[in-house]
Order: structure tokens, then C-alpha cells, then sequence
């Protein structure tokens, strides 16, 4: 795969996941093409507050070599709004131990889903996404600007008003809009503010597909908002297929084009 690195007025990145093996080789694979790899925490390490096997000096040896840096997508099975105060202190203290593994590669964003359950009522779980975000806020410090909402399967809206009044940031999946159907243009609007952006294909009702040039409706809109110069952050490639990311990386390139000499 052809190097992407710098050639973009943003970081373009991809996931710690693109070939199945552990993160190390992923990255080892990934560090010399791209401005950024996404570690990926799907799951938390539970109740028995295990450690999480990460190779944290090798990472930070590669970004070193490499001009690398490294955002994550924190645990999806993390559950802030729950009813049992039990629950959510377990899922604060998952946060807490990443951010303090992750530390030494000094990331740039922690992606953070606020998971909706069926129960508790919509007030109750708002009240208890918003305890549980004052908490989390307090213990990072300094550190929980770098925690990213994302938005997830229902809209964002429900959330936004919270994270704004906290301070978060937002990690904004233009992935998910597509997929849930969300607003569209709603969505783009954020995206200059937006810490991370995520971006991905769906194909014949599945995400996480590769970008396609018959998408090209909705990359456009993506181009032309990026064009602005107004997002500095880190755009990930969100697939977990070697071959969709360098797909990918073909079809955003030439979707690029037209806005190319405007913002160098």
C-alpha cells in the first residue's frame, strides 16, 4: 500500500485491526503508511480489573520511528447511563486504567460511546450519563479533554446538549449517520469541531464497508466541508480489512483532488 503520510491537511488514519493479529504487528504494518492508528478496545477487562496486554514501549518506539500518533476507541461495552451505580463506577475505572496505560504515546483522542439501554426511562438515563460524566470529568482532569462522544444508533441530538455542558469533544462517525440514517447535513456540521472523525462505506445494509466511488455524493459533501481547512484533527479509515483500507485510500485520493491545491 502506497504511504498516505502528510499528504492530507488533517492526520488520516486506520484501525489497530486491518490484518487478524494482535495490535502490535497491525501497527507494525500500518506505521510507515499512515499519519495515525486507531487502538481498539472493544471490550473492557471487567470486574476483575485485569490489565490490559498492551505493548505500550513498542508503540511508542514505532510512533517515535515514524512520525505515528495514536488515537482509541475505548471499550463498547461500557455502560455510563446504567441504573446500578456498580456498573457505572466499573465502567469510569476501565476509562480511568486505559488513560493512564495509554499515557506515555500521548493520544489524541479516547473515543467513547454512551451506550443507550431499553430501561432505565430516557430521564433517568440521562441523569445518570450525567452523574457519571461529572465524575468521570474529575478524575481525568486535564485529561478528559481528549474523551470523544461518539455518536452511536440514535441521534445524537439526545446526547449533545450533555456533552457540550461537560466539555467533551465529539467523535463524529460519518459511518454511523449513513447507516442509522441520520441527518445528514446535521451531522457535517459538527464535523469541523469534531476531535475524530470516523468514515466508512455501507454496502447492502452493512457498515464498516470500503469507500466506493458511487458514494461519491456523500464524499463529496465530507471533501468539501474538509476543504474549509477548519478540521485539524485525525480522520480514521474505520474498516478492519487491509484490502477496504487501501481501497479506500485509492478512492479518497481522488476524491481529493479537486480540493487539493486550494488548501496546500
Amino acid at each position: 500500500m502506497e504511504s498516505v503520510k502528510g499528504r492530507y491537511p488533517w492526520r488520516l488514519g486506520a484501525p489497530s485491526y486491518v490484518i487478524p493479529e494482535a495490535i502490535l504487528p497491525n501497527v507494525e504494518l500500518l506505521a510507515p503508511v499512515v499519519d495515525d492508528v486507531q487502538l481498539l478496545f472493544f471490550e473492557s477487562t471487567g470486574a476483575q480489573g485485569l490489565a490490559h496486554n498492551v505493548p505500550v514501549a513498542a508503540l511508542a518506539d514505532l510512533a517515535a520511528a515514524h512520525d505515528l500518533t495514536y488515537t482509541v476507541h475505548l471499550p463498547t461495552d461500557i455502560w455510563l447511563g446504567h441504573p446500578d451505580p456498580a456498573v457505572r463506577e466499573q465502567g469510569i475505572a476501565e476509562i480511568e486504567q486505559l488513560v493512564a496505560l495509554l499515557a506515555p504515546l500521548g493520544p489524541l483522542a479516547f473515543d467513547l460511546h454512551l451506550n443507550r439501554q431499553p430501561e432505565p426511562a430516557p430521564a433517568a438515563w440521562e441523569a445518570h450519563l450525567a452523574d457519571s460524566l461529572t465524575l468521570l470529568r474529575r478524575r481525568l482532569g486535564a485529561e478528559a479533554d481528549k474523551i470523544a462522544i461518539e455518536n452511536i444508533d440514535y441521534p445524537f441530538a439526545l446526547v449533545q446538549s450533555l456533552v457540550a455542558a461537560q466539555g467533551f469533544s465529539v467523535c463524529l462517525d460519518l459511518g454511523h449517520v449513513l447507516y442509522y440514517q441520520h441527518e445528514w447535513p446535521a451531522a457535517l456540521t459538527m464535523a469541523p469541531s469534531s476531535r475524530h472523525l470516523h468514515l466508512h462505506g455501507v454496502r447492502e445494509g452493512r457498515d464498516h464497508r470500503p469507500l466506493e466511488l458511487d458514494q461519491a455524493s456523500h464524499l463529496t459533501a465530507v471533501g468539501q466541508v474538509l476543504s474549509r481547512g477548519e478540521f485539524r484533527g485525525v480522520l480514521t479509515l474505520e474498516m478492519y480489512k487491509y484490502e477496504y483500507l487501501r481501497r479506500s485510500c485509492e478512492v479518497l485520493a481522488e476524491l481529493w483532488q479537486p480540493y487539493a491545491r486550494s488548501t496546500n
